[in-house]
This record gives C-alpha cells, structure tokens and sequence, in this order.
C-alpha cells in the first residue's frame, strides 16, 4: 500500500499534463515524485525547474551530483 497518491494524468490540470506528457516523451515515464507534487501546481513547476538547472550544470561531475542528492537525503530524513 503506498503512503501517499499521486496525480493521475486524467485528474491533472491542464499545466500538469503538458509537463507529464514531456516527462513521459524524455524519460518514458513520470516520476513519483512529480505525480506527488502535482498536487499543487506552483510546486511542481519549481521542482522541475529546479531539476532542469541542475542538470544542465556542468561545472560537477554527474557522479558526485548523485552523491550529494544521497547525502542529503540522508541528512533531511528521506525515507526513501
């Protein structure tokens, strides 16, 4: 049983399906995290935003950009 439902693309705004129908064209799916976070729309968005520029930065190796995504988890108390 999951602890929390995301947003299905049948239930999403008009915003959010745009975004998921790009996710699902560049990954081949949509990730939990953003069916959770579309439950407020202004948050998704900053969090795919956010997503974006951080991976379009090149100045860190990808590796050690994992690495500190781990880290702090670890430090926030992700369950995940």
């Amino acid at each position: 049983m999951e602890r929390a439902t995301g947003v299905t693309a049948s239930e999403a705004g008009w915003i959010t399906k745009i975004l998921y129908r790009a996710l699902h064209k560049r990954l081949g799916r949509v990730p939990k995290s953003k069916t959770l976070a579309a439950h407020h729309t202004p948050t998704l968005l900053a969090t795919t935003w956010m997503d974006a520029v951080c991976s379009s930065a090149r100045t860190i190796p990808p590796a050690l950009k994992e690495l500190v995504q781990l880290k702090v988890a670890m430090l926030v108390g992700c369950p995940f």
